[in-house]
């Protein structure tokens, strides 16, 4: 269970979430990984159940829907429940000229919420900003998105957004989205290492989601497993580069195991209170694994970090992260279908399209 001091907070009209949730992570699910052990991820999602988790973040392009159906069958054997799920749409084409051709966002709604055993989803993001040429879907999608909330099918409209490594051309694209679009949420990747995005005029993300009466949904606040003790990665870094970001990232969990303690749970606590703290309009989900390393993300919580302590966590987070290398091109690469339709560029896995 959460910590007392952790309350929910409302994330869209209505809807009050567990600030910590579980979220079915992306690498994993990625067309070239290996196939996911799953029955490690039941056991760790009938966990997060037993914790009082009340939000798993998933998407339809989880190999292809698979993710989904799994969190469905953990929700089906628990029929009183009071789990939400977010889930996303844009990737997936099925048979459809387009992702979001037509229909096609409510028809991959109603799969959705078929695989989850689930009559509304808690917010339903527009994962691409490929709408089609000169965005002739745009219009027709944010309307669907507006209907379908009114309906009581998704209870918030959720838009991919930024994270610390986007473009300009990217940003200001998010920018433009989010006014057509008017969406409750914005789903990003965060940690002590990746800071918010820059949204301009003094604002990262969590400043200009909270001004515009938005909420943001955090991913990968453990660095991709790196807070939680794993090895950076540094695949595309020359040798040198790499020993220095390596040397980095050892020292300042050295420092931090120092001031907060050696242990494993002591270091998430560190990492996940942080996030928590710096964001407080924002529900932050952590990679779903096995019944003890979930068990671990809401045993290891304990007490509220004081003042004096946020401050030593940010300061070494910032040595960190100073060393890290800048993206070195922030140009947008292609990636194919699943059917080889023609590809679409993206950029941190998500299609940017004008």
């Amino acid at each position: 269970m959460l910590p007392n001091d952790l309350s929910h907070r409302l994330v869209a009209r209505d809807l009050l979430l567990s600030p910590l949730g579980i979220g079915t992570g992306t690498s994993r699910w990625a067309p070239t990984a290996a196939q996911p052990d799953d029955a490690q991820l039941l056991d760790g999602l009938r966990r997060a159940v037993e914790s009082g988790v009340n939000l798993i973040d998933t998407a339809d392009s989880h190999r292809y829907g698979h993710a989904e159906r799994l969190i469905g069958k953990i929700l089906k054997e628990n029929p009183g429940h009071n789990v939400q799920v977010s889930s996303t749409v844009g990737r997936v084409c099925s048979s459809a000229p387009h992702p979001y051709a037509g229909p096609r966002v409510r028809h991959q709604l109603e799969q959705t919420l078929e695989n989850l055993y689930l009559d509304e989803l808690a917010v339903y993001t527009l994962e691409s900003y490929d709408f089609g040429n000169g965005d002739r879907y745009l219009g027709p999608v944010a309307e669907q998105m507006h209907v379908l909330r009114d309906l009581g099918q998704i209870r918030a409209i959720g838009l991919r957004g930024p994270d610390g490594h986007s473009s300009v051309r990217f940003i200001r694209r998010f920018l433009d989205l989010f006014d057509q679009i008017r969406s409750d949420v914005v789903w990003t990747q965060a940690s002590g290492l990746l800071p918010l995005a820059d949204i301009g005029d003094g604002e990262d993300l969590g400043a200009f989601t909270a001004r515009r009466g938005a909420s943001l949904l955090i991913a990968s606040p453990l660095a991709h497993g790196v807070l939680a003790g794993c090895r950076p990665r540094t695949e595309g870094l020359a040798a040198d580069r790499a020993e220095v970001q390596t040397a980095a990232v050892t020292h300042g969990l050295a420092v931090l195991s120092h001031r907060f303690g050696s242990s494993a749970d002591a270091l998430l606590r560190v990492a996940l209170r942080f996030i928590l703290h710096q964001v407080q309009n924002a529900v932050v989900v952590v990679g779903v694994g096995g019944r003890q390393q979930v068990g671990r993300y809401f045993d290891s919580l304990g007490q509220p970090l004081c003042s004096k302590e946020l401050t030593v966590i940010e300061e070494v987070f910032h040595r960190i992260r100073s060393t890290m290398s800048p993206i070195a091109d922030r140009t947008f690469s292609t990636v194919t279908s699943r059917d080889g339709r023609a590809a679409v560029p993206v950029q941190q896995g998500t299609p940017l399209r004008r």
